[in-house]
């Protein structure tokens, strides 16, 4: 059988028939089904904004990654040097002062998104991402331990990333 994506991509979830792509926007629908987005909509924005963060941090380090010009490349990632210790200062700090997550104090989408993606960013990267952020470090031991996480973790199948 042929399966039509809505945007011929994936991700796609499938639900009741329906479907929807987009892997943010599924994110962010189970994020509110199981209770790891904001209660209110200013809680959302903050958490939406956090999340938007980290995928710019992503599109900075693919955008070196996957240039193929050796020049453009060392252009791309002198610039993405420059720019990701500014953007991961102020998440380190944001994990501080919330108490451990991205926001208030408890877990959240924006919290698994990031962990959830570090090890690729690493892996693009070259180098531990957050080796001198030590909130960071702490959001990313506290969540890999949570015990469906951990679960997972221990019998998942062996990939490169």
């Amino acid at each position: 059988m042929f399966l039509v994506t809505p945007y011929g991509l994936l991700l796609m979830l499938v639900a009741d028939r329906r479907k929807v792509a987009q892997s943010t926007a599924i994110c962010r629908y189970l994020a509110k089904q199981y209770d790891l987005a904001g209660k209110i909509d200013w809680a959302n924005l903050h958490i939406d904004a956090t999340v938007d963060t980290i995928h710019d941090i992503r599109h900075k380090i693919a955008a070196f990654h996957y240039e193929e010009d050796e020049k453009v490349k060392a252009a791309k990632r002198k610039a993405a040097e420059e720019t990701l210790p500014f953007i991961l200062e102020r998440l380190d700090q944001q994990v501080k002062e919330n108490d451990g997550y991205f926001y208030d104090g408890t877990l959240s989408w924006a919290d698994l998104t990031f962990v959830a993606l570090l090890d690729y960013l690493n892996f693009m990267y070259k180098s531990d991402l957050i080796e001198n952020y030590e909130n960071l470090k702490l959001l990313e031991k506290k969540v890999l331990l949570l015990p469906k996480i951990k679960n997972w973790i221990e019998r998942r199948p062996v990939s490169e990333f």
